[in-house]
């Protein structure tokens, strides 16, 4: 990805979030004891099988959000970067050292909310394993009902939404670490704190990564996010 697409799509990520694919649902408030989750919850499988035309429009009404939001020079910058490489696969080359993998609703929450707590906090350095918030996520999801009646294009839909994000967010972020951007890494800071509160009903400077995922610095840990899906096509 260019500076100059990083540069732009700056004013989209510092705007207020906007509800879209991914927003979530009001994660409940967590109990003083949270049940031991069963071996069927921590291995719940949350892959799906990716269809060509389902990234294409992803990439296209993502391209087009873009469009709106910080303009036409972001826009195009971004279409130049993903038709040199598929986003999934820029992204996967980011992640799959920390045993991410493709294709996966988890693993692309997981990239995402890691990388959305780093901004939120300013732990630019922090080293943090995956492996607790991927299992994490895994037992949210296999709580939910509704996920288990989502599609494999509603998973892609949703996986993809995450990855999109991720890849301009991560982008932005590691350019103002480099420049030592001060007032761009406050703005990314601001932008990610109140766009998990307002679409995943989680605090980011209330949780900390832990061996258990995400949890409460002080007080019982909350439950991991759990996205709405969205709706079907043609629905």
């Amino acid at each position: 990805m260019t500076n100059k697409a990083v540069l732009v799509v700056l004013a989209l990520l510092t705007a207020p979030p906007a509800i879209s694919a991914q927003e979530a649902a009001p994660a409940p408030a967590p109990s003083q004891t949270a049940p031991v989750p069963t071996p069927a919850q921590e291995n719940f499988d949350t892959s799906y099988r990716p269809s060509p035309s389902i990234s294409a429009r992803v990439q296209r009404e993502f391209l087009d959000r873009i469009r709106w939001s910080a303009g036409a020079a972001a826009r195009d910058s971004l279409a130049d970067a993903f038709a040199e490489r598929p986003p999934v696969e820029i992204w996967l080359e980011l992640v799959a050292k920390d045993g991410l993998e493709a294709n996966n609703v988890v693993d692309a929450l997981t990239a995402y909310w890691i990388l959305n707590w780093v901004a939120a906090n300013g732990a630019y350095t922090a080293q943090i394993d995956s492996a607790p918030v991927q299992r994490q996520l895994r037992i949210a999801f296999a709580s939910e009902p509704s996920f288990h009646k989502l599609s494999d294009q509603q998973r892609q839909e949703m996986a993809e939404g995450y990855i999109l994000d991720f890849l301009v967010e991560h982008a932005a972020l590691n350019t103002a670490v480099a420049q030592r951007d001060v007032d761009a890494l406050n703005k990314l800071s601001a932008s990610a704190i109140l766009r998990f509160r307002q679409n995943m009903k989680v605090d980011l400077l209330a949780v900390v990564p832990g061996p258990n995922g995400f949890g409460g610095r002080s007080a019982p840990p909350p439950q991991a996010p759990t996205p709405t899906p969205a709706p079907a096509a043609g629905d």
